[in-house]
């Protein structure tokens, strides 16, 4: 079957979008699973920039938040540095990171290895 190429345009925006969709990162389909979507956070159903925190402290609290982590040495939510943005570590779109580590970068340093979610 031979597609015309006027439709090409169309065939390659729904192909980005399967693998926009497909390699998402996994919080995002934690948030949907929860009906949770665009607007709940950013505000707008088409968002262009990070949530804001307080965004975030809509359903999490964050004092619960650092309880859930206190076993954790150091604990990423009772930073030295004091309650830092949540999207510097948790990435919506993306794999999330140890923000820890832009300062802490001594690899042999086992106490930043820790995975965030």
């Amino acid at each position: 079957m031979r597609i015309p190429m006027k439709y090409l345009p169309f065939l390659i925006a729904g192909l980005f979008c399967m693998s926009s969709a497909v390699l998402a990162a996994p919080s995002q389909f934690k948030h949907q699973a929860r009906n949770v979507n665009c607007e709940a956070c950013h505000n707008t159903a088409a968002p262009v920039s990070a949530a804001k925190s307080k965004s975030c402290m809509k359903c999490h609290d964050y004092e619960a938040v650092a309880a859930k982590t206190a076993k954790m040495n150091p604990n990423p939510h009772d930073s030295h540095a004091g309650q830092l943005r949540c999207t510097l570590c948790h990435k919506e779109h993306s794999d999330s990171v140890v923000y820890c580590r832009e300062c802490h970068k001594n690899k042999d340093d086992q106490r930043f290895n820790f995975k965030t979610p």
